[in-house]
This record gives structure tokens, sequence and C-alpha cells, in this order.
């Protein structure tokens, strides 16, 4: 590999491999190659920039299925439905402005989300008090219309029943719900929020619990407890058979 295809490669793997902003990474990347004084100062041909955009709208692709994909809530990798809509758009955003055209993302997108609703609503209706799905019902329904998903109402009763959790909050319960060595669950209010911890047999805490944050006003107050209620009657978990202080 030539020095010249090195620094591109260079650009396009890490531009597929950047953060939530894929269309800011090919402008810096394309800034270091032609212009930046530190850069190779490199003049690029139209086929190395349908590269590095290639490269953006990959990006772009990984992390729209990244928060479609159901299983991903049980990770700290997992942004929420919401993020998934609002990329994207940003995706639909970027290509008209680069003149690319959808190649199969519209059909995957929907294929993704007509499972993670599927999903969701088996698992609200085996256990679970609270949803996943972080949007609101408009926002899914008008997602769900422009990739030409059809989600039956009964599906979108069932989501939007329950209470909705933050994507960090989602994946803080889902880890205390898993961990079947630490049997028991206590709330702790700590007024401006609650905690919820899970012991062992031997009275000890996990080290990582779940705290539901409230401002001053009554109505966040209700919405902490509500959240709170809802994730701690979710823990298949047993009260302390101890006092707890």
């Amino acid at each position: 590999m030539n020095s010249r295809e090195s620094y591109l490669q260079q650009e396009i793997d890490w531009i597929e491999n950047s953060g939530e902003m894929p269309e800011v990474a090919f402008y810096e990347a394309f800034y270091y190659l032609t212009e930046k004084e530190e850069g190779p100062k490199l003049i690029l041909t139209l086929s190395d920039i349908k590269r590095m955009e290639d490269a953006a709208i990959d990006r772009f692709k990984t992390i729209i299925l990244r928060d479609l994909k159901f299983a991903n809530t049980r990770s700290s990798i997992f942004r929420g439905l919401k993020r998934a809509i609002i990329n994207y758009n940003r995706l639909k955003k970027y290509q008209k402005k680069k003149n690319r055209i959808d190649s199969g993302m519209k059909k995957e997108t929907g294929h993704y989300l007509k499972e993670y609703i599927r999903c969701e609503c088996e698992d609200i209706s085996d256990r679970r008090h609270y949803r996943t799905i972080n949007c609101t019902r408009e926002e899914l329904e008008h997602f769900a219309d422009e990739l030409g998903v059809n989600i039956a109402p009964e599906y979108n009763d069932i989501c939007f029943k329950h209470i909705p959790l933050t994507f960090d909050e989602v994946y803080r319960t889902t880890l205390l719900s898993e961990r079947d060595d630490y049997p028991y669950k206590f709330i702790y209010d700590r007024k401006d929020y609650c905690e919820i911890v899970i012991f062992n047999e031997k009275k000890q805490k996990f080290y990582i619990s779940l705290k539901i944050f409230c401002e001053k006003n009554d109505s966040d107050r209700k919405n902490m407890r509500l959240k709170t209620d809802a994730i701690y009657r979710s823990l298949s978990k047993s009260i302390p058979p101890w006092e707890v202080l």
C-alpha cells in the first residue's frame, strides 16, 4: 500500500468507527487529508470522496441498527429508539446532500423496527412494568409509516401503557435484574432521588445501583416515583429477610 492510499484508508477506517456524528467525521477527515497544515495535502478524486462518503453512510447504518436491535438493551452501547429515529433522519439528509440513493437501508431498518416492537411487547407481557421505547407514540408511528411498517394498534397499546425509561436506566435495570447471585432488592428514598439496590446472601450490595433523579417540582417527583415503582416491580427478586438500614 502506498503512502497516499495509507493516509486515505486510515481516515476511512476512522470514519467507519467514529462516534455519533458520522457526517462530522467525514468533513474532519476531508479537511485533514486536503487542507490541514499537518496533513498529507492530498488531491482527492471523486472515487476517493465516494469511499469516504460510503464510510460515513456505513457508520450511520451501524448506529441506527445498533439502537433497533432489541438485544442491545442489555448493553451499555444502547442509546434507544429515539436516537435511532434522529440518526435515520440525519442519514437521509446526508444522502440527499451527497446525491446518494438508499441502497436497501429503508427495508432493513423497517425489519429491525418490526422485530424490536415484537420483542418489546413480549417482554412487557411477560414480566415488565416499564417500556424501553423512549420516543413518543406519534414519533414511533411517523417513523413506522416512513419505513412502510405496519404496527398493529394492540402492539402500540402494549408499548405505551407503561412509563418510559432512559436508555441508561434500561441498561442498569437489566443489569440488576440478570444478577441471579444478588437475589434481594431494596429502595432507598434519598429525597432528591430514589436508589434501587440489590443484595446477595451476605448482605453485600451489588457495586452498581440505579438512581432515579427528579427536579424540584411535584410532577418530576411523581414521575420519579412512578419510574422507581415500575423498575422495582419488574425486578424478579425478593425483599431482604433482614432489616436494611
